[in-house]
């Protein structure tokens, strides 16, 4: 069966989007839409309890969870593995009912739970007019803090299409209340704009994105695809380049920009990519439940005839 195409809605009215065959979506969007408004210890509460339930249910996730902590971790033992990843699941549990209040609310909302560091390097990476790459990875709160770093710094962050419509309309609506501009991660020219126009471009770098637009690079020692353009955007533009960290504390979030090893970008793309690794690693390492532990990080292997992990 032939995948749907993913497009973007930004300029399409909602009309289309209210055909029968979309009810089903839109019935769960209400659901969604009740969650978002539930006190915010009860959404905790919530998630960590549905968080354990998909553990139970979803042996596919479940199974590419503790497969990547196994590769990451191998001398943690079987049983602490185990309870990483049921925390994991809780984790991200909380990130779903996160995402659905960044859907629903404005930062606003959550604004007085968020503490934030990293004003000065921040004020003087602009005083540059290059604008910034800010780097990070993938973290179970990402859409909350996603939304609310734009209280600090104009960004313009990168994202995928997804291949619900229904989702894409809501979603890319959100993205254009809460950041100035979104850039499609195909779309390299906007990023240039953005970067002259002395603005930040937020890339998420942890994540597999096959052979093509990667080289290799040791994360946690495993040889793992690693996308390996962030050098050569540097280059192009001059931009200085940030890390970007974000969690979940008891009382809310913290977000945090620091600055990356002298040198950084390299001209060499495997020596950016696993300079990139190893900053994720300590990101990483500092908050291991929180971390995407369900994505196939190492699905493309350094070999193609090898077989995957997963």
């Amino acid at each position: 069966m032939a995948k749907s195409k993913k497009i973007s809605t930004l300029n399409q009215s909602i009309w289309p989007y209210l055909a029968p065959r979309y009810w089903a979506t839109w019935f769960g969007v209400g659901i969604a839409w009740l969650l978002a408004h539930l006190p915010w210890k009860l959404q905790h509460f919530l998630g960590k309890n549905i968080g354990r339930l998909l553990y139970r249910l979803s042996p596919r996730r479940r199974n590419i969870c503790l497969k990547n902590l196994n590769i990451c971790y191998p001398d943690m033992q079987k049983n602490k593995r185990e309870v990483l990843a049921k925390r994991h699941f809780e984790s991200m549990g909380m990130g779903l009912f996160e995402m659905l209040v960044s859907w629903f609310f404005p930062v606003e909302h959550t604004a007085s739970r968020v503490t934030f560091s990293g004003e000065s390097l921040l004020e003087e990476t602009f005083k540059q007019g290059k604008g910034c790459i800010i780097i990070g990875g993938h973290f179970s709160s990402i859409d909350l803090c996603g939304g609310q770093m734009t209280r600090f710094v104009n960004v313009h962050p990168i994202y995928k299409l997804q291949s619900n419509p229904v989702l894409n309309w809501i979603m890319e609506r959100q993205r254009e209340r809460t950041f100035e501009k979104t850039i499609e991660r195909s779309n390299m020219r906007e990023v240039v704009r953005s970067l002259k126009n002395n603005r930040a471009v937020w890339y998420a770098v942890d994540q597999d994105y096959g052979r093509k637009v990667s080289v290799f690079a040791p994360f946690f020692g495993v040889e793992c695809a690693t996308i390996a353009h962030i050098g050569k955007v540097s280059r192009i533009t001059n931009a200085p380049v940030l890390l970007y960290d974000y969690y979940r504390t008891k009382t809310g979030y913290h977000i945090s920009l620091q600055p990356t090893p002298e040198g950084f970008p390299f001209m060499d793309d495997v020596e950016n990519a696993t300079a990139m690794n190893k900053m994720m690693e300590q990101l990483i390492n500092s908050k291991k439940e929180q971390y995407f532990w369900t994505h196939r990080r190492f699905k493309t292997q350094k070999n193609e005839n090898d077989k995957g992990p997963y």
